[in-house]
C-alpha cells in the first residue's frame, strides 16, 4: 500500500488506541472475510499472548497472505499501541530477512490488524534438531546478522534473537521474526513497561524484555540504554547453539557460562576460528564482545570461503601437542589423552612433525596395559569364536550319532557300550546347545563331556587303537575355544584327553580292566569289546567310514581356521594402511 495510505490506517490506529476498553464491537464470530471480502480468511496459523496469526488470501492481488491481528475481543488503548508499535517497527525494515508488512489497518469492526508475506519456513531450533548440514545453517546464520545489522542501521534493536524467532525457507530463505519487543534507540520503550509477566513479551521475571537464555547481562539488568551489542551477544548465543548442539544457558545457572563450544562439547570438532568468535561474540564484557553484528556474520562468511587463522591454528596445534607430550608416560587414562589431543594437533597443523612423530610412537609401543575397551572387544571376539566352534562341534555331534546304529548293530548281544555311547552324545549335545546360548559361553562343561566320551571310547575299542586319533581332534577344537574358565586351558584339556586315555591303559596292566591289547610274536593283537565278534567285511566298512569322518571333519577345521586367519589379517593390513595415511608424508 502507498505511504499515504499506510498513514492514514497508522493515524485510524492512533485514535483506536486513545479510546476506552471494549468501545468497539468484536469481529463477527465466525467471518470468512476482512476489509469488505478483499481478504478470505483461512485457518489459525498460530497464537501469542497479545495477537494471533491467520493464513489469508488476498483476493485483489492474487496472493497467499498472513494476517495478524488482536486476539482479545475488548483491548484496551495500550494493548493496542503495543500492537501498532510491532506492526510499524518491522513495516519500517524493508530487507529480504524481515517479513515484509504489505497493510496495515481495521477490520470491519474497527479491530487492528496487520498483513505480512505468508511463510513457508522452518524454525532454526528444529532445523537444528533434525541435524541439518553445518554450512547451510551457518549461511543462514550471516543472512541473520545481515538483517540484525540493517535493522541497527536504522535504529531497531531486536532484543530477542533466538532459534525460534529465526525461520529458514525451503529455497533459501531466511527470515527473522517478532519484533515486537523491539527497542527504537533514542526513544523510552513507552507501551511496552508496563507489560504483565504473562505476556508473550515478557520473560519469566516480568521484569525485563526478551528471552532469559539468550539475553544479554546488560538487557537482563534491565537497562534502558542497550545497544546493537546486545543483540550480537544474542547471535553469539545462537551460534553456540548452532555448534554445540545445545543452548549456552541454562535456566539454573548463577553465572553466565563459558561460551566456548570446544568445552562443553570436547567430542566435537569445533573450529577453533568459530570457537574464538562465538567466545567474543558472546562475552559479558562490552568492550570484549564483537562490536557489530555485520563484523560477526562477515568473519563467519570468511570460514565458509574457506579463510582459516593459520597462526590461530598452529598456536592451538602447539597446544594440543605439548598436552600429548606431557601425558605420554601416563596409564591407560593419559594414553587416550594422549591420542586424542595428538590427533587434534595434526588435525589442526598436519605439518606439525613432532605431533605425527608421536603418532607413530604410540602406534608402535603399545601400552603397558590392554585398555578396558580393548579387552571388552576381545571378550565380544572371543564369545563370537565360542560360538562359531561350539555350532562346528554341533555339527559333529550329529555326525557321530549317524555311527551309534552301526555301533549298536556290531556290538554283542547285550553290551552296554552302543546305548551308552548315544546317551553321552546326547547329553554332549545338550550342554554344547546350553554353551552356544547361554551368555558368555561356558565350553569348560563340554571338555567334561568329550573327556567322558573318551573313557567310553578307549573301553569300546582300546586306548590306542581308535581313540587317540579322536582325542587328538577333540583336544584341537577344544584348545582352539576362547578360554573362560580354568578347563579350557590347554593344560587342562590335555591332562584330560591324554588321562582318559592313559589311566585306562595303566588300569589294563595291573589287571583292574580287562586287556584290550596284546603284544605276540606276529605282532599286536587289539581286542575291541564294541565290535567282538563282527564279520570282517561290515568291520572294514565301518573303519573306511570312521577314516572319512575324521580326515574330512580335520580338514572342514583347518580350513574354516585358515578362513578366520585371512580375515585378521585382512583386518590388520587395512589398520596400516589407515595408519599410514594419518602421519603427513
Amino acid at each position: 500500500m502507498s505511504n499515504e495510505t499506510q498513514d492514514d490506517a497508522t493515524a485510524q490506529l492512533a485514535v483506536r488506541a486513545d479510546e476506552p476498553a471494549g468501545a468497539a464491537a468484536a469481529q463477527p464470530a465466525g467471518a470468512t472475510t476482512m476489509r469488505g471480502g478483499r481478504y478470505r480468511l483461512g485457518e489459525h496459523i498460530g497464537k501469542g499472548g497479545m495477537g494471533e496469526v491467520i493464513d489469508a488470501r488476498d483476493v485483489l492481488i492474487g496472493r497467499s497472505v498472513a494476517i495478524k491481528r488482536i486476539v482479545a475481543p475488548s483491548p484496551d488503548g495500550a494493548t493496542i499501541r503495543r500492537f501498532l508499535r510491532e506492526a510499524t517497527v518491522q513495516a519500517r525494515l524493508e530487507h529480504p530477512a524481515i517479513v515484509p508488512v504489505h497493510e496495515i489497518g481495521c477490520d470491519d469492526a474497527g479491530m487492528p490488524f496487520f498483513v505480512m508475506k505468508k511463510l513457508t519456513a522452518t524454525p532454526l531450533t528444529r532445523v537444528l534438531a533434525e541435524g541439518a548440514p553445518l554450512q547451510r545453517v551457518l549461511r543462514a546464520f550471516v543472512d541473520v546478522c545481515l538483517a540484525v545489522e540493517f535493522a541497527h542501521a536504522r535504529g531497531v534493536v531486536h532484543r530477542d534473537i533466538k532459534p525460534a524467532n529465526i525461520m529458514l525457507g525451503d529455497y533459501g530463505e531466511v527470515y527473522v521474526l517478532d519484533w515486537g519487543v523491539a527497542k527504537i534507540v533514542g526513544e523510552p520503550d513507552g507501551e511496552l513497561a508496563d507489560l504483565d509477566p504473562g505476556s508473550e513479551y515478557a520473560t519469566e521475571a516480568g521484569a525485563t524484555l526478551g528471552t532469559r537464555l539468550y539475553m544479554a547481562p546488560e538487557q537482563a539488568r534491565g537497562a534502558g540504554d542497550v545497544d546493537g551489542r546486545a543483540d550480537v551477544y544474542a547471535l553469539g548465543c545462537v551460534l553456540f547453539e548452532i555448534l554445540a548442539g545445545q543452548p549456552l544457558q541454562r535456566r539454573n545457572a548463577v553465572a553466565p557460562l563459558d561460551p566456548r563450544p570446544s568445552l562443553r562439547v570436547p567430542e566435537r570438532a569445533i573450529p577453533p576460528e568459530l570457537d574464538e568468535l562465538c567466545a567474543r561474540a558472546a562475552s559479558v564484557d562490552l568492550d570484549k564482545r564483537v562490536p557489530t553484528a555485520r563484523e560477526l556474520g562477515e568473519r563467519v562468511q570468511r570460514f565458509l570461503d574457506g579463510d582459516r587463522d593459520l597462526e590461530l591454528r598452529r598456536t592451538l596445534a602447539r597446544e594440543h601437542f605439548e598436552r600429548a607430550r606431557t601425558s605420554f608416560a601416563g596409564g591407560i587414562d593419559d594414553r587416550r589423552t594422549v591420542m586424542r589431543e595428538a590427533a587434534a594437533a595434526l588435525a589442526l597443523d598436519p605439518t606439525l612433525e613432532p605431533a605425527a612423530e608421536l603418532v607413530g610412537r604410540l602406534m608402535l609401543e603399545p601400552p603397558s596395559e590392554t585398555p578396558r575397551e580393548v579387552v571388552e572387544a576381545m571378550v565380544a571376539d572371543d564369545v563370537r569364536d565360542a560360538r562359531a566352534l561350539g555350532t562346528a562341534g554341533m555339527w559333529v555331534v550329529a555326525g557321530s550319532l549317524a555311527f551309534v546304529p552301526l555301533l549298536w548293530w556290531m556290538a554283542p548281544r547285550g553290551s552296554i557300550y552302543p546305548p551308552l555311547l548315544l546317551a553321552v552324545l546326547v547329553v554332549d549335545a545338550i550342554v554344547g546347545l546350553y554353551s552356544i546360548r547361554s551368555h558368555p559361553p561356558r565350553p569348560g562343561l563340554v571338555v567334561i563331556m568329550n573327556t567322558a566320551i573318551m573313557i567310553l571310547l578307549a573301553q569300546m575299542f582300546s586306548p590306542v587303537l581308535i581313540a587317540p586319533g579322536i582325542a587328538a581332534a577333540l583336544g584341537m577344537g577344544m584348545v582352539l575355544t576362547p578360554r573362560f574358565s580354568w578347563l579350557g586351558s590347554p593344560f587342562t584339556i590335555g591332562g584330560l584327553m591324554i588321562g582318559s586315555l592313559v589311566v585306562p591303559l595303566a588300569l589294563e596292566r595291573v589287571g583292574v580292566l580287562p586287556v584290550t591289547m596284546q603284544i605276540t610274536g606276529d605282532g599286536v593283537l587289539f581286542r575291541a569289546p564294541a565290535v567282538s565278534g563282527v564279520h570282517d567285511e561290515l568291520a572294514v566298512v565301518v573303519g573306511a567310514l570312521y577314516i572319512i569322518a575324521l580326515i574330512s571333519a580335520a580338514v572342514i577345521a583347518g580350513y574354516q581356521l585358515r578362513m578366520r586367519a585371512v580375515a585378521a589379517r585382512r583386518h590388520l593390513q587395512l589398520q596400516a594402511w589407515q595408519l599410514s595415511h594419518l602421519a603427513p608424508r
